[in-house]
């Protein structure tokens, strides 16, 4: 992963299941930081996220103000979050990565929620050679299962 020189937009070099997995690390990481707008920078400008429970999240600076609350309301409970990258694949100047998100919330009597989410990543490699996401969809898997 590289930052492109002179400014602050990172993406991927390649779209391959080594790179992807470090995205999905440094993403993590940069989510537990509270670094939204470096978050957002893997996105395209014309990206679109797509979260449970809200309306389509259009733009880069959208969704770096989504990511920006969504950093503050999982710290305020104290939660923390991991990403399993589950497959890469891509064909041309597309590839896309699925996988899970699971969310865990300390409770008062000191047991633990856990919600999971499952998503799928559009990326697309832009004419400067890098990969950015271009859609983003998650949704919360079932408590039941069903």
């Amino acid at each position: 992963m590289n930052q492109k020189q002179g400014s602050n937009i990172m993406a991927l070099t390649s779209f391959n299941r080594e790179t992807v997995e470090q995205f999905t690390r440094d993403f993590e990481s940069l989510f537990d930081a509270g670094d939204a707008e470096a978050m957002a920078s893997f996105y395209a400008e014309d990206a679109k996220l797509m979260a449970e429970d809200r309306e389509m999240i259009q733009g880069r600076t959208a969704i770096e103000q989504f990511w920006r609350i969504a950093c503050v309301g999982v710290r305020a409970v104290k939660a923390s979050r991991n990403i399993t990258l589950q497959e890469v694949t891509t064909s041309g100047n597309l590839g896309y990565g699925l996988g899970t998100v699971t969310v865990r919330i300390p409770q008062t009597d000191g047991q633990e929620r856990q919600i999971t989410f499952k998503y799928a990543t559009i990326w697309r490699c832009e004419a400067d050679g890098r990969w950015r996401l271009v859609v983003d969809i998650s949704n919360r898997n079932s408590p039941g299962g069903f």
